[in-house]
């Protein structure tokens, strides 16, 4: 009854048979816009999600490198924590710790962590490579 019903209404703004083909590939484009639309802003998302997770990663490092100044694998291992538990994949992750004025104190501690990115469409053919560092200073 309400298929009949548009079917009336369609007839009566002026649709014929011969262009309802039209309509259903003006719908097909229609839908394969929107659904790229969507997966772009997904992957978007997920850009930036990771690139955050990059960065309080390495202020988690920071934080553990002025607690603890002369542990740099624990700085280390404290980024590729955060990130494992964020679900990324930290078989990749770079991560370096560095000390630009050297260790006395008060000094500066830098982390720095790289990551390559893995998109969820793998449309990229060479996917880029995400930096992020944080920098604090060591205060006893």
């Amino acid at each position: 009854m309400i298929f009949e019903r548009l079917l009336r209404i369609a007839r009566d703004l002026g649709y014929r048979k011969g262009e309802r083909g039209a309509v259903q590939i003006e719908l097909a484009f229609t839908i394969m816009t929107v659904m790229f639309v969507v997966f772009m802003t997904v992957e978007l998302c997920s850009a930036v999600y990771t690139y955050v997770v990059l960065s309080d990663a390495a202020n988690e490092g920071v934080r553990y490198a002025i607690v603890h100044s002369s542990d740099e694998s624990g700085a280390v291992s404290q980024v590729r924590s955060y990130a494992k538990n964020s679900l990324h994949n930290v078989s990749g992750m770079t991560v370096s710790v560095a000390y630009p004025d050297g260790q006395s104190v008060p000094g500066r501690v830098r982390v720095t962590v790289s990551y390559p990115y893995v998109s969820y469409l793998n449309f990229m053919s060479s996917p880029p490579t995400m930096h992020a560092y944080a920098e604090g200073r060591l205060v006893y």
